[in-house]
C-alpha cells in the first residue's frame, strides 16, 4: 500500500515536471488521474472528489487544490508509516521477550528436573538406611536374646546336673525312705483327684441350679413387667401415630365442605346450639372451619353412641367383642377382690390384674371388629356395616357431596373410621399401664397450650377461650397440675373471651 502511494505521488510529480517543462505543452487527463489515485486511497479519493469543484475553474486552481490534497494524504501516509514501524518494533521485542521467556522456562525445566533426580535419590537413600538401621537394631536385639538363653541354659544344664547328683546320693543312702515318701505322694494325689472330682460334680450342679432360678427369676420379672416394649404396637409412641393418624381420617372423612358440597345450615346450626357454642353460621360468611370441626366431635359422638347401643347385645357371633369385655372386666374385678381378700406374700397376684388386662385388650386391639369368618365365607363385621351405613345416612343431613365419584369414595372411608375409633378408644387404651384419661373441654375454659391445640398465637392467649373441643384430650394424671403425660392434644376452636355472655 506505501509503495502504491509512492508511486502515484511520483507518477503525478513526473507529470507536472513535464508539463512545466514542455510549456504546458501536455493536456491534462483528469480520468487517467482519478483511475490511478481510485487504486491506492479509495476513502481518501472520495474524499477528493466529493469536493466542490468551482465553477469555471483554472487548471492551475484545480492543481493546487490537488497539491493541497496530495500533501494532506502524504502526512497521513508518513503518520501510518511510523505507526506501522512502531508497532513492527514492539513486536520485535514481544518476540524478543517469548524467546527469553521460553529459554528461562527450559531452563527452570532442566533444573527442576536435575534437583528432582537429586532429592529423589537422597530420599531412597534415607530410606534405605533407616531400614538398614531397623535391622541392624533388631539383629542386635536378637543377639542379646540368644546370649541371654545361652546364659539361661547354662545355668539349667547346671542346676539339673547338680540335681541329678543329689537324687543320685539320696537314692543310694536312704531307698526304704523314698519308697515310703512315693507311697505317701501317690495316696495324696488320688485324694487330690477325688476332690477334684467332687468339686467339678459341684460346679454343675451349680450350673444347674443358676439356670433354674434365672429362668424362675425370668418368668417372674416377665410376669411383673407391665410396660410394653418399644416395637408394640400399644407403645405409647406408635399409639399417638395411630391417634394422629385417625384424626386425619376423621377430617377426610367430615371433608373440607368445599366445593361442590351444599352445607345444610338449618341442620349444622342445631348442632352448634347442643355443643353450647357461641357461633351464628350465616349463608354470607360461612366459617368453614368451625363448622368442619362441629362435624368431627358429631361424628365422635355418633360412633360412642353405637357403641353403647353396641355393648347391650350378649352371646351373638357379632358380639363376641362385648362379651369378651364384659367377661374381662367381671375377671379383673374377682383378681382384684381375691389379692385384696386373701393372705399371701407373692409379688405376682399384685399385678395379675394388669397383665391379664394388657392381654385381654391387647388380642381385642388386634383383631376386634375385623371380618367375621362363618360357614358361609367371610364377610365383614355386622356392626361395623350396619354402623357405618347409619354413619353415612346421618352425615349427609349436615353435609351433602354433589360428586358422585367422590361422595362414594368418603363413605367408603366409615368402616374403617368407625373401626379405627372402636379399637383405640375402647381396646388399645386398656392396654397402657395406668390406664389413660379421654378429657373433652367445656366451653368458655381458658385455653392451654400445654394441653390443647388450635389456631391461634400466643400473644393471644390471654384475650381467648374455649368455644369448642372437637377432639378429646388423651393423657395420664391430667387431673395433676405438674404430673400429668399428654399423648396426644384435645383439638379446640377458640374464641374471645369479650365475647363470652
Amino acid at each position: 500500500m506505501n509503495s502504491s502511494h509512492y508511486t502515484f505521488a511520483e507518477t503525478l510529480s513526473d507529470k507536472m515536471d513535464d508539463s512545466d517543462s514542455d510549456n504546458n505543452k501536455m493536456m491534462y487527463d483528469p480520468e487517467t488521474d482519478k483511475n490511478v489515485y481510485n487504486e491506492c486511497f479509495p476513502q481518501t479519493t472520495k474524499k477528493f472528489y466529493d469536493m466542490k469543484r468551482p465553477e469555471n475553474s483554472s487548471l492551475t486552481e484545480i492543481m493546487e487544490q490537488t497539491s493541497i490534497t496530495l500533501k494532506t494524504m502524504s502526512k497521513e501516509i508518513n503518520e501510518i508509516n511510523d505507526q506501522n514501524r512502531n508497532l513492527q518494533d514492539e513486536n520485535n521485542k514481544l518476540k524478543e521477550d517469548c524467546d527469553n521467556l521460553y529459554r528461562e522456562k527450559l531452563s527452570i525445566e532442566r533444573n527442576f528436573s536435575r534437583a528432582k533426580d537429586y532429592y529423589e535419590s537422597k530420599i531412597k537413600d534415607l530410606e534405605l538406611n533407616d531400614q538398614i538401621k531397623k535391622l541392624l537394631d533388631e539383629n542386635n536385639k536378637l543377639k542379646e536374646d540368644n546370649e541371654n538363653l545361652l546364659r539361661e541354659n547354662q545355668i539349667l544344664k547346671q542346676n539339673s546336673a547338680e540335681a541329678k547328683l543329689k537324687l543320685q546320693q539320696i537314692n543310694e543312702a536312704n531307698p526304704q525312705k523314698i519308697h515310703e515318701q512315693t507311697e505317701i505322694i501317690m495316696s495324696l494325689q488320688n485324694q487330690l483327684s477325688d476332690k477334684e472330682n467332687n468339686i467339678r460334680d459341684l460346679v454343675q450342679r451349680n450350673v444347674k441350679l443358676k439356670d433354674e432360678a434365672s429362668k424362675y427369676q425370668s418368668a417372674l420379672g416377665e410376669s411383673m413387667n407391665v410396660h410394653l416394649s418399644n416395637d408394640d404396637q400399644n407403645h405409647s409412641v406408635q399409639l399417638k401415630k395411630d391417634i394422629l393418624e385417625l384424626q386425619r381420617n376423621l377430617e377426610t372423612y367430615v371433608t373440607s365442605l368445599k366445593p361442590k358440597i351444599d352445607i345444610n345450615l338449618k341442620e349444622v346450626g342445631i348442632l352448634i346450639k347442643q355443643y353450647s357454642c357461641e357461633k351464628e353460621i350465616i349463608p354470607e360468611n360461612l366459617d368453614r372451619p368451625f363448622i368442619k370441626g362441629v362435624l368431627q366431635r358429631k361424628v365422635l359422638h355418633q360412633i360412642f353412641e353405637f357403641l353403647g347401643n353396641y355393648k347391650k347385645y350378649r352371646e351373638e357371633e357379632f358380639s363376641l367383642e362385648s362379651d369378651i369385655d364384659s367377661k374381662a372386666r367381671e375377671l379383673l374385678s374377682l383378681i382384684k377382690k381375691f389379692s385384696e381378700t386373701r393372705v399371701g406374700t407373692d409379688e405376682v397376684s399384685k399385678v395379675a390384674a394388669i397383665k391379664i388386662r394388657q392381654q385381654i385388650y391387647e388380642i381385642l386391639g388386634n383383631r376386634g371388629f375385623s371380618d367375621i369368618i362363618s360357614s358361609q365365607g367371610t364377610h365383614i363385621h355386622n356392626f361395623i356395616y350396619y354402623s357405618s351405613q347409619t354413619l353415612n345416612e346421618i352425615m349427609n343431613q349436615y353435609r351433602r357431596i354433589n360428586d358422585v365419584e367422590r361422595k362414594n369414595e368418603v363413605e367408603q372411608l366409615a368402616p374403617t373410621l368407625i373401626r379405627d375409633v372402636l379399637k383405640i378408644f375402647w381396646f388399645r387404651l386398656m392396654v397402657q399401664e395406668p390406664v389413660p384419661d379421654i378429657k373433652f373441654f367445656e366451653n368458655n375454659i381458658k385455653i392451654n397450650p400445654n394441653l390443647m391445640t388450635g389456631r391461634w398465637e400466643d400473644d393471644d392467649l390471654d384475650e381467648i377461650c374455649v368455644n369448642l373441643c372437637y377432639f378429646p384430650l388423651i393423657g395420664r394424671d391430667l387431673d395433676s397440675d405438674s404430673d400429668y403425660k399428654v399423648i396426644t392434644h384435645a383439638k379446640v376452636l377458640p374464641h374471645p373471651i369479650q365475647n363470652q355472655i
